[in-house]
């Protein structure tokens, strides 16, 4: 048996540190997975910055389950040196923050590039990001993020095929569901490495994010499949339910222009938050610790 703890991008709440803490409470949660904190990114924190982040959490009672960070985001044929700063920089955060996981990508391709003729580099860079990870005692997760290297299954289980055990998985639902991959099908064959889920669904009818459950995602059966891995596991609730402050410079493509009519959308982030946190906790109710 697997006991779920839930956190979630509080981000998608609030943009203030503060009041992304009271949404949290509000919503009786004890976990964040930090992405921005104060409208920064958690990747350009200085080291004081994230000090007093932590001393914020842990006087609130909130822990960290992993940096939401945007390592591998960038493109391939940019330099590395910046990323290899930053998974330092991070792995610091990361021991001032109490967590030893950080979210990861494997970079988007260069124009004209095929996924076959960049795959010796990001393994290589993956490999590399994965040593200095490993020097500080932290694991990285690798998110199978839309248009990065590993979007699809084949590519992601080839990735921790390649890298040998080192690198572990974050499972994402709904980015399988918009790169035409069966979420239950990757969880799977993938399920020796995943170690944390990403609570996100789409309807695939309209390509809609909509609160777990209602979509396609087959959430539920990934988390009977995940409960036999056995340990303490995260579910990180990604709501998507609105456009969060910041949403257009994480994702190139946010989905379909809404209005305040439409079915699954609310009047704000806190809103949303909580219906995308209720729906996970109806779902995962025979899991949760």
């Amino acid at each position: 048996m697997t006991r779920f703890f839930l956190s979630g991008f509080a981000d998608e709440a609030a943009v203030e540190l503060d009041r992304q803490i009271a949404v949290l409470k509000q919503n009786d949660m004890r976990y964040v997975e930090l992405r921005q904190i104060d409208g920064k990114n958690i990747g350009s924190l200085t080291d004081g910055e994230a000090r007093s982040a932590a001393a914020k959490l842990s006087d609130s009672g909130i822990g960290v389950s992993c940096l939401g960070s945007p390592l591998g985001k960038t493109r391939l044929d940019e330099p590395f040196e910046p990323v290899a700063e930053m998974v330092k920089r991070l792995c610091g955060h990361a021991r001032t923050l109490d967590t030893t996981l950080i979210r990861i990508f494997s970079f988007y391709l260069p124009q004209g590039q095929s996924a076959a003729d960049c795959r010796g580099e990001v393994v290589d860079r993956l490999g590399r990001m994965l040593d200095l990870a490993a020097q500080e005692g932290v694991t990285l997760l690798h998110e199978n993020e839309k248009d990065i290297y590993g979007d699809t299954l084949e590519r992601c289980l080839d990735l921790f095929e390649a890298l040998d055990g080192k690198l572990k998985g974050i499972l994402d639902p709904a980015n399988f569901l918009q790169v035409g991959t069966d979420p239950l099908a990757a969880m799977r064959q993938l399920l020796p490495w995943i170690e944390y889920v990403h609570i996100k669904d789409v309807r695939l009818k309209d390509r809609r994010v909509v609160p777990a459950g209602a979509g396609d995602g087959h959430i539920a059966d990934i988390l009977a499949l995940m409960n036999g891995k056995g340990g303490d596991r995260f579910l990180s609730v990604e709501p998507h339910l609105t456009l969060f402050a910041g949403r257009e410079k994480l994702e190139k493509d946010s989905g379909p222009v809404l209005s305040a009519s439409d079915e699954f959308v609310f009047a704000d982030g806190p809103a949303a938050f909580a219906a995308a946190v209720a729906a996970i906790r109806q779902l995962a109710a025979p899991y949760l610790a």
